[in-house]
């Protein structure tokens, strides 16, 4: 039960969905988590507020909001825009996660970082679940659809919202953004093969997991695939041999869960359900499979169509922005998605820097610390990394995405700390 509490206060801080009374889940979060210090522990925990590495982050944020009120503000535009908005959220949630670390890591200090790892991954997992029964489900769909915002809301009352099954979470964030994170999740789920034995993360267990993280990012869209396909690349670079003698040694299971799920999709799902599954679903999830069954081509046309979300930007542009997204509106410039383009288009360069270095702030500790003695964690460090820079040039990423930002700095600040923590031992031992 102690496991479960943890993995529910992670999913209220990382999926943050609208709430009656208390806003959001993240204070429902913070409300938890302070009562478990009180009533429990019998005092409050803010150590983890006091690592500098952390420190540094929160700072940054504030930074990163007061840069983007600045812009808006010089060029005249609407000073209370989303971009900062958005980030004061994802500070909410940075601080309800640091806040939230030392409840998370409880009893597992000597393996803290897996322990976070493995509850990030369960979140995920219990996603997939409820994305999946909201789809064969239709009330908890309908009770779903009530968290989202209102034009959702009401363009699905309307009855023309595209790909719906894409809104059937427990989600404050949706489509790119959603999907982008469940590929962050493979990432941190591959890691995890490497570093960890867990009775959750053993035998079928771990086939359990990796099913309905899959499963999830079926539903939500399929920027997540890259996450797959970033995270088995780092599991093959950082020990080809040992993968290939686990899949041999995991062959049996491989095989029996893939018969289980196939079993149930043909036995226990309705012909309707069945139907709704190969018609709409799979198609848009593998869409690259059936254009290639067709057509004779690996290509999904939202990829297709980034390109024109890339075009000439005047030197202007380049030097300061204009305070506002391509969105159209007040945008001199077309719609595009792309997140560079955005970003140049709201800052210019000089905002592009500043979000490389806020988005580097999660990463060069953890990676100074990795290179002195841990190959595997400097190479998925640097794939989460990657991973940001390869997103953003379909969608605003770097120092955007808040559910990633918080799997980040829960990750980064628990790896500093071992090894802190372990650096001290070392020293008394001596």
């Amino acid at each position: 039960m102690h496991f479960l509490f943890k993995v529910i206060i992670l999913f209220l801080i990382v999926f943050n969905f609208r709430l009656p009374y208390v806003y959001n889940s993240a204070f429902l979060s913070i409300a938890l988590t302070a009562a478990y210090y009180i009533f429990i522990k019998g005092s409050i925990s803010l150590k983890f507020f006091f690592q500098r590495y952390v420190t540094l982050i929160l700072i940054g944020t504030v930074a990163l909001s007061l840069v983007t009120f600045l812009i808006a503000y010089l060029h005249q535009t609407e000073i209370m825009n989303l971009s900062q908005k958005r980030i004061w959220i994802m500070f909410l949630m940075l601080g309800a996660v640091v806040f939230a670390l030392p409840l998370l890591i409880e009893g597992k200090e000597n393996s803290a970082f897996e322990e976070i790892a493995l509850i990030i991954c369960a979140a995920f997992a219990i996603q997939g679940i409820i994305s999946l029964a909201a789809y064969l489900y239709s009330p908890l769909a309908d009770l779903l659809m009530t968290v989202k915002p209102q034009d959702v809301q009401q363009t699905a009352q309307d009855g023309v919202l595209d790909n719906r099954f894409r809104y059937l979470n427990l989600s404050g964030v949706l489509l790119v953004e959603l999907t982008a994170a469940f590929g962050a999740a493979f990432i941190v789920f591959f890691w995890l093969q490497l570093r960890y034995s867990h009775p959750y993360m053993s035998g079928w267990k771990k086939f359990i997991f990796f099913f309905f993280i899959f499963l999830g990012t079926v539903l939500s869209g399929r920027t997540g695939f890259f996450g797959l396909l970033f995270g088995l690349s780092g599991w093959l670079i950082v020990s080809f041999r040992d993968v290939v003698n686990a899949i041999a040694r995991n062959l049996t299971y491989i095989i029996g869960v893939t018969a289980f799920f196939a079993f149930i999709y043909y036995f226990a799902f309705t012909g309707s359900q069945r139907h709704s599954f190969n018609n709409e679903v799979f198609p848009f999830a593998f869409e690259w499979y059936y254009n290639y069954k067709d057509y004779g081509k690996f290509e999904v046309n939202s990829m297709e169509a980034t390109d024109l979300h890339y075009y000439f930007l005047s030197d202007e542009t380049l030097l300061k922005g204009h305070g506002v997204f391509p969105f159209g509106g007040e945008s001199p410039y077309p719609h595009s998605d792309a997140g560079y383009t955005n970003t140049l288009v709201y800052g210019g360069i000089p905002l592009l820097i500043f979000i490389i270095i806020y988005q580097l702030l999660y990463f060069f500790r953890p990676i100074t610390i990795s290179l002195k003695d841990n190959r595997i964690d400097t190479v998925f460090f640097l794939i989460l990394l990657a991973y940001l820079f390869f997103v953003n040039i379909k969608a605003p990423a770097i120092a955007y995405l808040h559910i990633v930002e918080v799997m980040y700095i829960a990750l980064g600040a628990v790896y500093v700390m071992n090894y802190h923590r372990e650096k001290e031992q070392s020293y008394i031992d001596s």
